[in-house]
Order: structure tokens, then sequence, then C-alpha cells
């Protein structure tokens, strides 16, 4: 059934037209084996498709239960078990490695120690994989390999210094998981986080006869040709990529991030804290939360993950500000998720924006009086009445955004919303003949000029 806001919004369901059109151009124009695209819009499914096969053989068609190995998507769910854990006073991200590792003791010379918060924002130091070609063989080391040729593993820079993508970080903090809950990594997870969220379609430890899970292939090779990866499993390394999900599961995946879940998993504040930025790239285009990266498209911050297997390339994202989000999953290696996301945003976004934008208030009556310019000796200032709102403007600064006054419940007085800013009063006092004669922006004044 389509979306109430599709069937409301001729022009936002013209948008999606044209990226399922384009989604299933490029999917034929490529050779691809298989892709599920969805849209989130307020932590539900918006639009969604399969396009493709789930398995060459077969012809089974991409549905949006199909289950794709999500790959690095597994870090923001082991980030979450960290952060529930922190919160639970079991552990805190300061707190070196070796503290919940006994066995860990890796070090660059005289550095501090890798801290939780090192492994988390990938400024460990640490190599970023097994010393072993284990994405070319596809093969892991279990458990105790993983530790016995991590103790040998010298980190290549102390913490801080640079961000290095790293999947053994993120599998140590599997082990910090365990030994601070008790609970084996999966076994946590499944029960602190994806029962909570309803997540019943989604495995941490996938099986390869699992019917819903699509074959995972090869870049395209002469004639066409795709061969299919044989099943594996990360062992030691699994809270860096192991899972398996679905379109139709990680919606709610996206609900829970956008903030809309009933926070069963993760404190509001936490979340927040999850998408800000703890690493900036050295472009400062993008950055590093709390096991999610961070970028922008166009005007929009995008926070997310995306995760590359042996015959799967995947994308997981939120707009937190517009409560929107994307999946794209692929079965090939080659699937380019990443530019079926952007276009998903690109066409939908900006429709959804406007559909979804509220009527502007009529200004208040009494406004006009408070209308006028404000001077004091380190500004000159003017308040205006613009798209409904009371707006006040730099004359020094006119090219920088206005800040908003909004209406409190006391005449005359209003809240400051302004980028960068506490959300402090201005108060416009009046002299005996009730007048404006000062504006009290905070707890400094400026004269009103005649």
């Amino acid at each position: 059934m389509k979306h109430p806001l599709l069937q409301e919004h001729a022009d936002l369901a013209t948008a999606v037209g044209i990226l399922d059109d384009w989604a299933a151009h490029r999917i034929r124009q490529r050779h691809q084996p298989g892709l599920a695209l969805g849209i989130v819009f307020a932590g539900e499914l918006l639009w969604g498709r399969g396009y493709g096969v789930a398995d060459l053989e077969t012809g089974t068609p991409v549905t949006l239960d199909t289950r794709f190995r999500i790959a690095s998507i597994t870090k923001t769910f082991t980030a979450t078990g960290i952060m529930q854990l922190r919160d639970a006073g079991k552990l805190g991200l300061d707190d070196p490695v070796a503290r919940h590792l006994d066995w860990f003791d890796l070090r660059f010379g005289d550095a501090p120690a890798i801290t939780i918060r090192n492994l988390l924002t990938h400024t460990s130091g640490l190599p970023r994989d097994s010393k072993n070609p284990m994405w070319t063989e596809c093969k892991a080391p279990d458990r105790d390999d993983f530790i016995s040729e991590t103790k040998t593993r010298a980190p290549t820079r102390p913490p801080y210094e640079k961000f290095a993508y790293s999947n053994l970080g993120y599998s140590l903090l599997g082990g910090v998981i365990e030994a601070a809950s008790g609970l084996r990594w999966a076994e946590y997870l499944q029960a602190n986080v994806l029962d909570p969220l309803g997540m019943s379609e989604t495995r941490p430890l996938p099986s390869a006869d699992d019917p819903l899970l699509a074959k995972g292939y090869t870049r395209e090779k002469d004639g066409y040709r795709r061969d299919a990866f044989d099943f594996w499993l990360m062992q030691g390394f699994e809270a860096s990529a192991n899972f398996a999900s679905s379109v139709n599961d990680l919606v709610k995946y996206a609900g829970f991030h956008l903030g809309l879940a009933d926070g069963t998993a993760l404190s509001p504040y936490t979340l927040l804290d999850m998408h800000r930025v703890h690493w900036l790239d050295e472009g400062w285009q993008g950055g590093y939360g709390l096991g999610l990266g961070l970028h922008r498209i166009k005007d929009w911050e995008i926070s997310g993950h995306g995760g590359g297997y042996p015959g799967y390339l995947t994308a997981f994202s939120v707009c937190r500000e517009h409560q929107t989000g994307v999946i794209a999953l692929t079965n090939a290696v080659g699937g380019d998720p990443h530019v079926y996301v952007e276009q998903a945003y690109k066409l939908a976004l900006p429709e959804i924006i406007r559909a979804t934008a509220e009527a502007k208030p009529a200004p208040q009556e009494d406004w006009q009086r408070f209308v006028g310019v404000y001077e004091s000796d380190w500004t000159i200032q003017k308040v205006v009445i613009r798209d409904g709102q009371l707006q006040l403007i730099s004359l020094e600064w006119v090219d920088e955004k206005p800040t908003i006054l909004e209406p409190t419940e006391e005449a005359g007085v209003f809240t400051l919303t302004q980028a960068g800013q506490s959300n402090e009063t201005l108060r416009f006092e009046l002299d005996g003949e009730g007048k404006v004669a000062r504006m009290w922006e905070r707890n400094e004044y400026s004269l009103r000029m005649e």
C-alpha cells in the first residue's frame, strides 16, 4: 500500500518514481545481480523496492525481506552496545582497553594507553585487519587465534594522531562488551538491541542455509560472468562486520537512530552523542561519531555507515534533521550502494521537506512595535518581520543567518534561536508611554534609534 505522504503529494510521488526507474535502469546497465532500496520517513518505510535477483542460479527475486550481509554496518550495533554499557556504569569511554581485556597490552612507545574511545572513533593507531589475508581467502581467525595474533600487532601510531579505520579495533570492542556484560557479543546485542527494537529478522550470526540470505557475487568478469562467494563468518572479527539484515528490518533501526524508538535501547542523549562529530576529517567535509560516519549531501547532514563484505556492499544512513533515512543493500562487488543512497536523498528529500513543512504562522499584531534599529557601542541591529517570524539581523553582518525571536508566554519577551548560542532571552523594555526604549539581549542592552 502506498504511503499516505506519496498519495497526498504528487511531486514526492514523481520524485520517487524517477528514483525507481533510474535504479532499475542502472541495475540492468551494470548487469548487477540485486539491490534492495528503501526510503524511511519518521520511522516508517516511505517507499522501497527490490531489484534483480538474490540468486543468479535460481532467479529468486530480491525483496525488502531479502537478507544481505551488511558487513561494517555491524559496527553501529557494536557501538550501541558499548554506549549502553557506558550508561549502565559498566565501563567508561576513556577506560584503557586493558582494564577490560586483561590480555591486551599494546601501546605505541611511551604514548598513552589505547582507550575504548580510541577504538570507537578509529583513533587507536592499531592496524586495520588480520595479519593473514582474511578478505582474499575469505577466512577469519577464530577467537583464540584472534587474541594470539593481536598480541603481536604493534600500533602504527599513537592514539588520536590520525583517523585510521580498524576492523581490529572494533573486534576488540566485541571482547569489551563480553567482559563488561558477562554475555557473548551476539547474545548481548540480541537481548539488548535487536529484541527491544523488534528487529526479529536481523542475524548477528548468519547461517549458510538461510533461505532469505542473498548470495554474494564477485565483480563482473569476461562475458558478464559473476562467481558466487562461499559463505563464511567473521569469527574473531565478528563485532566489526558479521551481521545480516534486510531493508524491512533496518527500517526499524533507522527509526531508532532518528530518535523515534521508545528509549528501551538507548537514551536519546546518548544517541545524540553518537551522531555528533568526534573526529573531523582533514578536509572538514565529514567525520566520525561513535560508530557512525558523518558527511554532507548538499546542505543535509547525513550519518550512518557503509559495509563491504566479499559479495556484498551496503549502506545505512539517516538525516536526523528531516527524519529521513535511506538504505541500500547489494549482493555483488562493485554494487555502489552509496550512489543509490545519494540519488535517493537528492531526488526525494527536497520533496519530503516541502511536503512536511509546517504552515508559517501569521505575525502577531503587536510585533510591529518592536520593529526598528537598535544600537550599542558594540553593534547595530535591526528587528524585522519576515517569513512569519520576528527576526534580529546585524547590519554589520547582514549576510549571516538571522536570529529568530520565538514568542514566550510573557509579553515582549522572546527566546533567542541562534546557531552556536544557547536559547536565552531577549526582552523589549517599554517607556512610560508604552514605546520600546531598550532591547535587552541576554544581559546586555541596545537603545532604539529614532
